[in-house]
């Protein structure tokens, strides 16, 4: 039986992988939870799976039942305990990143929903892996597509975690966000409420703005380099309303293989955790190509959303320029979710926090995570 550790068990990827789990109890268990401050919901977890570990990263000062431990630490704990074999890494933002370390140091296999972690520290994570025989499986939506698509195909020399040959292109579908027929000038008087009015998908409030702003797919473009070691000249994004083509490869031959499915994330957090076997669950939702009859495609409109540009080119750069990408759109969602920066904002604070740090230093983890706080600083000092 494999057991899993859940790190953030309570957000929208962690309420999956529990639906995903309970329909297969002689397979997975949960053999450690974690949570960022939902103490209830954490403790409703617990209670269901009987865990040998649970953490609460903000306690918020309270008293914790016997037992579970607290502060960033619980998520290293729960990732390098024994009795898991894989990790499911569902914390948002950089949080993530040395939960993810300390399971490929540990040699387990890290299902990765937390995107930030190959963002910020892409070369760390392949280092890891490399030497302590750890693994990275993607459950992005979009980059399970890439897998699945690349089936055989994956494995021999190449830079990424999971090297590839003989492709000519990746497509990275994007459902265009809320605001994909708005034009500019609209957009830039975009309200909190309209940013988190998603079209196709259910999210967290954090990646739902960052759908609207298209700086979820200029992390997904980074992570695509940083997983499979293609090219960023290879990798395309194109609008897909539907939501139903999740991405596409094309190889050498022109061929082009893409993998389709309703907008749900059941698939990849089961794929994740039994790659690259495929398991039968009739729970997952299944597509209907007749309830689906038309699906169209529209270039990035890259004027009216120049957040997308901004992360490719951070990510081209490379060094610390990824980190400082990341950090200062976090810091800005933040601020948009609190009301103190508008929506259109985001882009200016990413290329302010951009240019001040050009030169930052990023070959190792603490040079990294000083770049991220020094821009999340440049972004809380913006008016």
């Amino acid at each position: 039986m494999i057991g899993i550790a859940l790190l953030g068990a309570t957000g929208s990827i962690g309420e999956t992988a529990q639906r995903v789990v309970a329909r297969h109890p002689e397979r997975f268990r949960f053999a450690a939870l974690t949570a960022n401050g939902n103490r209830d919901g954490l403790a409703e977890a617990v209670a269901r799976w009987a865990p040998a570990y649970v953490g609460l990263v903000d306690a918020k000062g309270a008293a914790l039942p016997q037992g579970w431990g607290s502060g960033a630490q619980c998520l290293v704990d729960a990732a390098q305990h024994p009795d898991v074999h894989v990790v499911l890494n569902a914390v948002v933002g950089a949080a993530g990143l040395d939960a993810t370390l300390a399971a490929l140091t540990a040699g387990k296999r890290v299902a990765l929903a937390n995107k930030e972690t190959l963002v910020i520290g892409g070369a760390l994570v392949q280092r890891a892996a490399r030497a302590h025989g750890g693994s990275v499986i993607p459950v992005d939506s979009e980059h399970s597509a890439l897998l699945q698509c690349l089936a055989g195909r994956v494995g021999g020399s190449g830079e990424g975690l999971l090297p590839v040959q003989g492709v000519k292109r990746f497509i990275i579908t994007a459902s265009g966000g809320p605001f994909r027929t708005w034009d500019a000038e609209r957009v830039q008087n975009a309200s909190i409420a309209e940013a988190l009015n998603h079209p196709t998908w259910a999210m967290g409030r954090k990646i739902t703005i960052d759908s609207a702003s298209l700086a979820n797919k200029a992390l997904e473009v980074i992570e695509a380099h940083v997983l499979f070691g293609v090219p960023y000249e290879k990798i395309e994004v194109v609008v897909h309303p539907q939501s139903i083509i999740h991405s596409m490869v094309e190889f050498e031959d022109g061929s082009v293989l893409a993998q389709m499915g309703v907008p749900s994330m059941e698939l990849p957090v089961l794929y994740a955790l039994t790659y690259p076997e495929r398991l039968e669950d009739d729970g997952v939702p299944r597509f209907d190509p007749v309830k689906h009859p038309a699906l169209t495609f529209e270039p990035v409109r890259h004027d009216v959303f120049p957040t997308l540009s901004l992360g490719i080119a951070a990510g081209k750069q490379g060094g610390a320029a990824p980190a400082v990408f990341n950090a200062a759109n976090e810091a800005a969602v933040a601020r948009v979710l609190d009301g103190s920066l508008m929506f259109a904002r985001i882009p200016v604070a990413i290329e302010r926090a951009l240019a001040q740090l050009a030169g930052a230093r990023g070959d190792d983890r603490d040079s990294l995570l000083a770049a991220d706080a020094a821009a999340r600083r440049i972004v809380q000092e913006l008016a």
